[in-house]
Parts: C-alpha cells; structure tokens; sequence
C-alpha cells in the first residue's frame, strides 16, 4: 500500500475541520444568547409579581382604613365616607413606592327605605424605574 492515497485523502479534506468548529461555535453562541434571555425574561417576570403583590396589599390596607372609618367602633357609631382619598406609604417598609387612591360612594335606598349601601373601592399602585404595578379591590356593603 503507498502513503499517496492517503495523502489525498487528507488533502481533499483541508479546511472541514474549520466548517465544523464554526457550525459549532455559532451554535453555542445561539444557546448562550437563548439562555440569557430565559433569564432576563424569568427576572422581570418576578419582579412584576412582587410588585404586584406589594400593589394587592398596599390597596387592601387602604380599604381597611375607609371601612374602618365609615364604620368606627365608637359609641356614637358615626362614621365619615369621604368620596376619594389618597395615602402614600413612603414611611411603611417594604410600600415605600406604593400609594392607594381610595373611594367610598354611600348611597340611600328607596324613598321610604332606611337602608345604606357603601361602595368602597381601593386601588394600589406600585412602581420602581420602569415597572408598574396596579391592583384594585372593591368591597360592598348594606347597613339597614
């Protein structure tokens, strides 16, 4: 057997090596860039539920102030339901960025009837830089 089949063999195969580790290369690029974006993505999609969670509580403790003030524990039993209110929870940990814009609608029954209907609805809002967190609650309710 003479070595010049085997050197032509290896020189019609110059240069494959180099198509396979570029086909390689760009692969993994692709992977990496894939993978960094799963994780930015993932990233901000935990910030918004924190926010958001923030946003759910800051608008529940607002609409426990309203109804605890349209509804005090006094011996009078009278209450105050102001149309619209707002409150900052700069001084409250983990609410810094938070504030509630509140209402409460009280409106009477039937001509003849006694009855009082409230309408309480908070909402929460919560924000760092760029992301916008937004929640609302709302709370009925009928005094006879």
């Amino acid at each position: 057997m003479s070595p010049k089949p085997f050197q032509k063999t290896l020189h019609q195969q110059s240069g494959s090596m180099l198509i396979i580790a570029l086909f390689v290369i760009v692969i993994m690029t692709l992977l990496g860039l894939t993978m960094v974006k799963l994780l930015s993505s993932s990233s901000d999609s935990v910030i918004h539920e924190v926010y958001g969670a923030r946003a759910l509580h800051a608008a529940q403790s607002s609409m426990e102030r309203n109804v605890k003030d349209a509804f005090p524990l006094t011996q009078d039993g009278s209450g105050s339901c102001d149309s619209l209110s707002t409150f900052s929870f700069a001084s409250v940990p983990g609410l810094q960025n938070c504030l509630t814009v509140s209402s409460c609608t009280l409106t009477t029954g039937y001509e003849d009837e006694t009855t009082q209907y409230y309408h309480f609805e908070s909402t929460g809002i919560c924000q760092s830089g760029r992301i916008v967190a937004s929640r609302t609650v709302a709370v009925d309710a009928i005094v006879e």
